[in-house]
């Protein structure tokens, strides 16, 4: 294998296991916690302030004072709780990469790296591979003067992609997501990127009663406050232009509060979260607007799922659907996907519609799940080995003929 640098997920998961050790051998702490500040003062360091000499405990937690009062709402206590011994060995670990010299996209991988070793594979939440992200931002084209929506933002990955795509106005993006670990990071990287104004909340996006309190703490809303409720609060009227989003693939919803708002629930005492997650997009979609949801298989083609094509269909374009290789979410799960595009409608359906339909068979991953590169010295994602880019054009070219108004 050739060399890759330091910040590459497989060489940084080495790294991560030596700070660990440390964390459980020595301190009794969260080692999670403790590793994720040690981080961000890395990071800070490197950007902000390469030419810090005098580095102690005293001065890392003197950083995380000012990183939190520049990175609002990224760190949960702005204090080590290790010694200053083990903070120097923790140093030594750390100091073979720079930051500086990463860019945004190595540093998005080490903080993704992050929170997948904390909490998201018991969840079925897996994070997407960017080059999968860069097809649906592409295909759907989000502009100046449109509202995006990620409503299960994780790291802020389809939020980012969609700023890179030429928008210069952070305040139109909005992420939401359950998880308060994914929520701080998709902020950290949002400052990272320079993406000013974006609308990143600690939500259960699947909850739609609006009666509940609303608590604020460490910048985070309570779990039973919902998106309306944050809209509402942030003076946001109407609805989405585009949502681009990956929800979580495993789990069901049984809780009577739930499904009780759902159409596509009516009558079960159970359902997959993602089903209830389409529902909730579409709902948070404009008349028009329009949407881009990677989806496991059996929703495009399992009996079960009929009724709910249906009511997908009475209330949207089906645009386009493309399908995923089954390794373009190993090593996390083999589970496979599709792409589903649609924009909901503002009128009755025509009686007939063509849908684009296109598969990918180029997974970019072996099924392992390791990255597969198209040379050797490479380890961005814009160089993986996959077929995505070779569909865009096809599709831009679909959307113009069927006069579908992107």
């Amino acid at each position: 294998m050739a060399n890759r640098k330091m910040t590459h997920p497989e060489t940084f998961e080495g790294i991560y296991r030596r700070l660990e050790e440390v964390m459980l051998a020595n301190s009794g702490e969260n080692e999670f916690e403790e590793i994720f500040k040690l981080m961000i003062i890395k990071l800070w360091r490197d950007l902000k302030e390469p030419d810090c000499i005098n580095d102690n405990i005293l001065s890392a937690n003197k950083s995380l004072i000012k990183i939190d009062q520049v990175w609002k709402n990224v760190l949960v206590e702005t204090e080590l709780r290790i010694s200053d011994e083990q903070y120097q060995v923790c140093k030594n670990i750390i100091s073979a990469f720079d930051f500086s010299e990463e860019g945004y996209e190595g540093i998005d991988a080490i903080f993704e790296f992050l929170i997948s070793k904390e909490k998201k594979g018991a969840k079925g939440q897996f994070f997407t591979p960017r080059y999968i992200i860069d097809f649906c931002v592409k295909v759907i084209n989000p502009k100046n003067g449109e509202t995006i929506l990620d409503p299960a933002c994780g790291s802020g990955a389809f939020l980012y992609h969609a700023y890179l795509n030429g928008l210069t106005d952070g305040s139109s993006l909005w992420g939401f997501d359950f998880d308060a670990t994914a929520v701080r990071i998709s902020r950290l990287l949002m400052y990272v990127g320079e993406v000013s104004g974006s609308h990143i909340h600690k939500v259960n996006s699947l909850i739609r009663n609006d009666s509940r309190a609303i608590i604020f703490e460490n910048g985070l809303a309570e779990a039973s406050t919902t998106i309306e409720d944050i809209l509402r609060i942030e003076k946001f009227k109407g609805l989405f232009d585009v949502i681009i989003t990956n929800p979580p693939f495993a789990g069901e919803i049984v809780e009577p509060d739930i499904l009780t708002n759902y159409e596509v629930a009516v009558g079960k005492t159970r359902i997959e979260r993602d089903i209830l997650f389409i529902e909730r997009c579409i709902h948070l979609l404009k008349d028009n607007g329009r949407m881009a949801i990677v989806l496991p298989d059996n929703i495009f083609g399992g009996k079960e799922t009929k009724e709910l094509r249906k009511w997908i269909y009475e209330r949207c374009r089906i645009v386009g659907v493309v399908g995923i290789p089954r390794n373009a979410f190993m090593p996390h799960t083999p589970v496979k996907t599709s792409i589903l595009f649609l924009q909901k409608r503002e009128k009755r359906r025509k009686s007939s519609e063509n849908i684009f339909f296109a598969i990918s068979e180029n997974p970019g991953k072996d099924s392992r799940g390791r990255l597969i590169f198209k040379h050797d010295n490479s380890n961005s994602w814009r160089d993986v080995d996959h077929d995505l880019e070779e569909i865009v054009p096809k599709f831009h070219d679909f959307i113009k003929n069927e006069n579908v108004g992107w």
